[in-house]
């Protein structure tokens, strides 16, 4: 996919855009809607209008946080019904006063600026995007077609996949495919505050970001993700259309492409305003998605025991979708100030009866907006990734398919760093940065880029035999990596859990801040103690038994002459051999890079919020893992499926929270910081597990790093 966008240039003469420069204000407006008031707040009434709202009224620091949601939601049908107003031909991002709103063609967002036009290459170099008005390059077989859709998934990249979770299987496409057999099209676009800001900054040269120490981008900047099915001769009355060019990925660009009538199904708004350094998050869907006679992603006639809902499915098979967490339908308790609740359902249908008749966003419904809770006055400044939020879950049926139930679009968003492995920096909450060329993170456990000092690298995977060594033992190197990353499959007489090695000993024990396999032999210096000591991990990381005896061994039963053993001791042969053939004169580093405990204090409670928000869409709500199509995607941290009691990061809180500073979230290791990483495993350290209820204590005396 990263090669995709290569034809762009080739068709366009590049031309670097101008200095920032304001739009001009947009003069159409039309009546208010009348509402009623919540909580007996004073909310400006929404207009029908392309003016975009500059922030939340009140700047969500209204004491009863029920108005607020109620403010927060008036924001994202503002935001809504302007960026929906018809495009002014010519000038991207503008409105045309002088066409109504529902009028046909492209609507404000949709002549934003595609990130596939923001993020380009040639050879793999970076190649600056064209200014800003220059008209999107479109394959001759679009014909007139102005939209070109490629993206089949949300997230269209393999790294991003990894760091993004949208999926809940990973044996599966993580494609949304109609109730016709049609899959859905997304495409990612950003405004011109957000654009401007990439283009002054250089963000799209990935040579740049990884030497880029802050990113931060201004109010008013907003990014747009939108999900679109192809629709029946005679059906888009009920949606916002438009004649569309969907193409498919080829090795020079776009191919197969046919045009066709699409309708808007889904519509994601991250927007930076003053009082939101963690953006206001708003999610619209089409009424018909999962509702109705007739939804598009649901089956009303087939059973949840024919048709599990919000699975992912083979390529072709139709989607069976339910919405998991309903749109809110409760009136607010205003004695219950801290609850954010506002009845969507009743707001959604006042907006609807408020606007121009026959306009398509009457079919349209507000699904909820996230907000971030400002801190309380006087409180020490914390990094924007560190944040309260309301409401906790959010997430749209076209975006988050399947992982509706655990979805925070800020959450998810707070871990997204910039393209550079040695240090992690925010990329405030967009994961687009990462798509800048070249990209250094082919994969979470490849090795990082030159810059990264050797002993801080991981190990290559084993993917050929080199030395005469190799050759000779390349079989059981082979073996002993399956059995590191493969583990409850390839030994399932010894393992109870649904755990890998790999699943602490990342990449199979090739990555140093994941208590890699190096240096194994020095660590125990006689073969007993090394078998000893596997055997353990299989006892208790692993819930299950010892593959073999180191003393006293029935026949056959030897760890000396155990194949399984023998393959995992040879494996680990190997990765020292690697290391020596680095040429790196420093030992190698052993267990978690160490993370101070002086001055903290962890807390449970905190840590469960930091759970939900940054590490449940991988590893589940009850911390259960994701095995859907019975494989391994995420691992259980807690439960039956997970480690047992008497494993280390059951009874080493410090060991468990350095691993979750080092290496977690899968991708963008240090997102956390050392106080969420600690109240994160204090957290966990709670969960019951094989062996053992919870309750794991503090380490006292308290972690002091070197």
């Amino acid at each position: 996919m990263r090669k995709l966008w290569r034809w762009v240039v080739l068709v366009l003469v590049t031309s670097l855009t101008s200095a920032p420069s304001a739009q001009p204000a947009p003069t159409c407006s039309g009546p208010t809607i009348s509402l009623p008031q919540v909580c007996g707040a004073n909310l400006a009434a929404p207009t029908i209008s392309c003016a975009v709202p500059a922030d939340v009224q009140g700047g969500l620091r209204q004491a009863n946080f029920n108005v607020v949601q109620r403010a927060s939601d008036l924001f994202s049908w503002q935001n809504l019904i302007a960026l929906h107003w018809p495009a002014l031909a010519g000038q991207r991002g503008v409105p045309d006063p002088n066409r109504p709103l529902g009028s046909l063609g492209a609507t404000v967002w949709e002549t934003w600026k595609e990130t596939s036009e923001v993020f380009r290459e040639v050879g793999g170099r970076p190649v600056a995007p064209a200014s800003w008005d220059t008209p999107q390059p479109l394959p001759a077989a679009c014909g007139t077609a102005t939209k070109l859709l490629f993206r089949d998934e949300k997230v269209n990249d393999a790294l991003d996949a990894v760091v993004q979770p949208t999926y809940a299987d990973g044996t599966l496409p993580g494609t949304l495919t109609d109730q016709k057999g049609r899959r859905v099209r997304y495409e990612i676009r950003m405004n011109r505050t957000a654009f401007d800001y990439v283009v002054a900054h250089d963000l799209w040269n990935g040579d740049v970001q990884i030497a880029t120490n802050q990113v931060s981008f201004p109010a008013g900047a907003q990014i747009a993700k939108a999900a679109w099915r192809e629709l029946d001769p005679g059906t888009n009355s009920r949606y916002q259309w438009i004649e569309a060019c969907l193409c498919e990925p080829g090795p020079d660009g776009p191919q197969d492409c046919r045009v066709r009538t699409v309708g808007l199904v889904g519509f994601h708004l991250m927007t930076k305003t003053p009082s939101a350094p963690q953006w206001i998050w708003s999610t619209f869907e089409q009424a018909d998605n999962v509702s109705g006679s007739s939804p598009s992603f649901h089956d009303n006639s087939c059973p949840p025991s024919v048709c599990p809902p919000n699975r992912q499915r083979a390529a072709g098979l139709p989607n069976q979708i339910t919405r998991v967490i309903p749109i809110p339908a409760t009136e607010p308790d205003c004695a219950k100030e801290s609850a954010a609740v506002d009845n969507l359902v009743r707001l959604n249908a006042e907006m609807k009866r408020g606007l121009p008749l026959g306009t398509p966003l009457q079919n349209y419904e507000l699904v909820s907006t996230q907000w971030p809770v400002p801190p309380a006055a006087g409180v020490e400044p914390q990094p924007s990734t560190v944040f309260s939020v309301l409401p906790a879950l959010l997430g749209n049926t076209t975006l988050e398919t399947y992982i509706q139930g655990t979805s925070s679009c800020m959450g998810c968003h707070a871990v997204a760093g910039l393209d550079r492995r040695t240090q992690w920096v925010s990329a405030d909450f967009t994961f687009t940065l990462n798509d800048a060329y070249p990209n250094p993170n082919t994969t979470p456990t490849n090795p990082l880029p030159n810059e990264a000092p050797a002993y801080d690298q991981p190990l290559p995977a084993p993917v050929k035999a080199v030395t005469p060594w190799d050759q000779a033992h390349w079989a059981d190197i082979e073996r002993g990596y399956r059995i590191a990353t493969q583990t409850y499959e390839t030994l399932p007489k010894y393992v109870g859990s649904k755990l890998h090695c790999a699943s602490c000993h990342l990449g199979g024990g090739r990555d140093p801040r994941s208590s890699w396999w190096v240096g194994m032999h020095e660590a125990y210096p006689t073969p007993e103690k090394l078998y000893n000591r596997i055997n353990q991990c299989f006892e208790r990381s692993e819930n299950g038994s010892a593959i073999c005896y180191t003393t006293n061994a029935p026949p056959g039963e030897s760890c000396a002459t155990n194949v399984a053993m023998q393959s995992v001791v040879t494996y680990m042969d190997w990765l020292d051999e690697q290391w020596r053939a680095r040429g790196d004169k420093a030992p190698p580093p052993r267990g978690f890079p160490c993370l101070s405990s002086v001055g903290v204090t962890a807390n449970a409670q905190r840590g469960a919020s930091v759970y939900l928000q940054k590490c449940a869409f991988c590893h589940g709500a009850s911390g259960e893992g994701r095995y859907e199509s019975d494989t391994y995607y995420r691992p259980a941290l807690w439960g039956d499926l997970s480690f047992n009691g008497a494993a280390g990061m059951a009874v080493n809180l410090e060991d468990l929270a350095a691993f979750i500073h080092a290496n977690m979230p899968y991708g963008n290791a240090g997102a956390l910081t050392p106080q969420e990483a600690w109240d994160v495993a204090f957290f966990i350290g709670q969960q019951p597990r094989p062996g053992k209820k919870g309750n794991t204590p503090m380490p006292s005396p308290p972690v002091v790093c070197p």
